[in-house]
């Protein structure tokens, strides 16, 4: 499968004159606000280095590659002004370490990679407001944890022990969506769910602000990234979520990755003056994608 899909059906793409893939990026392509990409879609492409090496720059060139740490988890300390999880990003620490510590009932520095794993779908499952149910296929399908219904309801009250002003926020956001058919994200945007003829919307009122307020910061980040390049010969050539690809010169690159992680700081900072930025963003160059990463 992914030879005949990403082989030599996405080799098909490669512009004859130019010898590049040219996708197309939509933006506001999803309800969130999130770019969208498509002919191809350059977005949901194999992570694994042997598709990811085939991606390189021109001679003399190199890529320089940046993305926002955990960057919707932050967006949701933000949103809900959680002491615990501002705590843990002010701190510089891993938030997935510090909730499987919580999980697991052990100390930080005793978390096995599978407890990590684990409580990385437990957070994201909590971010969209999963049930048990939900939460054991969701870990599942998407970090092959395997978990009882039990062991993820035990997960979800540790998880809100721990974070008690998250869970607030979430019920209030629910309840004001509830009443008025709608959320706003903190750039303002404002999701009509009555007018999307939507009855049902608990997990989207819960989505909407903590994606849409990443996708606002990208794309801060992205207006930031035009002033702080002008003179550099750097071009942008993708773009996932929360991740930027540039290629640059090979001479610029210790500079390009300077401004590139000072935009997306500054585009952070613009919508949450008050957020740590600790560890906010990893960066790096080489000659392909796959070890840019």
């Amino acid at each position: 499968k992914l030879k005949n899909t990403y082989g030599t059906k996405f080799a098909e793409n490669i512009n004859p004159v130019t010898g590049r893939i040219h996708s197309s990026f939509r933006l506001g392509g999803t309800a969130t606000g999130r770019f969208t990409s498509n002919s191809p879609n350059m977005q949901n492409l194999p992570r694994c280095e042997d598709f990811r090496c085939l991606f390189g720059a021109k001679a003399g060139n190199i890529l320089v590659v940046a993305d926002f740490s955990q960057i919707e988890i932050r967006v949701a300390a933000e949103l809900s002004g959680d002491s615990a999880m501002r705590h843990v990003f002010k701190q510089g620490q891993d938030f997935h370490i510090k909730t499987a510590s919580v999980i697991a009932n052990v100390s930080e520095t005793d978390v096995s990679p599978e407890q990590r794993q684990a409580a990385k779908a437990v957070n994201f499952g909590m971010l969209y407001g999963m049930g048990a149910a939900t939460l054991v296929k969701y870990a599942k399908i998407n970090y092959g944890v395997n978990m009882t219904e039990e062991k993820g309801m035990d997960a979800i009250n540790r998880f809100f022990e721990a974070y008690q002003g998250f869970k607030k926020w979430q019920k209030e956001t629910v309840w004001k969506a509830e009443f008025t058919g709608q959320v706003r994200t903190p750039g303002g945007r404002i999701r009509n769910f009555f007018k999307e003829g939507k009855d049902k919307f608990y997990t989207e009122s819960l989505n909407t602000p903590v994606q849409g307020g990443a996708a606002e910061v990208f794309l801060l980040a992205l207006s930031n990234l035009k002033d702080g390049l002008s003179g550099i010969d750097a071009q942008l050539v993708n773009i996932i979520h929360d991740e930027i690809v540039l290629e640059a010169l090979k001479k610029d690159a210790r500079k390009v990755r300077y401004a590139l992680k000072r935009a997306m700081v500054n585009g952070f900072l613009a919508l949450f003056p008050e957020a740590s930025t600790e560890n906010l963003v990893n960066s790096k160059s080489a000659e392909n994608w796959a070890e840019a990463k």
